[in-house]
């Protein structure tokens, strides 16, 4: 979907952050998309050696962004945490 010029700032001020959550990534991709007026996400973050994903649907487009945060922000953490078990 074409995202309007407000949509795209409100992303890149929300996942924009990411980075300080892990050194460890690498590459992230955004898709939204609107089906029968749901609003779908799918939030892909690359990060050393692995991929974590996120999912939501809303009726709102910035919840789905907000929502996708959240979710990343805790698989990262998890993935985080893993890796320090492992330096232990």
């Amino acid at each position: 979907m074409d995202l309007s010029e407000g949509l795209k700032a409100y992303v890149d001020k929300r996942l924009s952050g990411l980075d300080r959550y892990s050194r460890n990534i690498v590459d992230a991709q955004l898709t939204l998309w609107e089906e029968r007026g749901q609003y779908h996400g799918e939030f892909l973050v690359h990060v050393k050696g692995k991929t974590l994903k996120a999912v939501d649907q809303a009726k709102d487009p910035f919840e789905v962004v907000d929502r996708l945060k959240d979710i990343m922000k805790g698989h990262i953490e998890k993935y985080e945490g893993k890796l320090k078990d492992r330096h232990r």
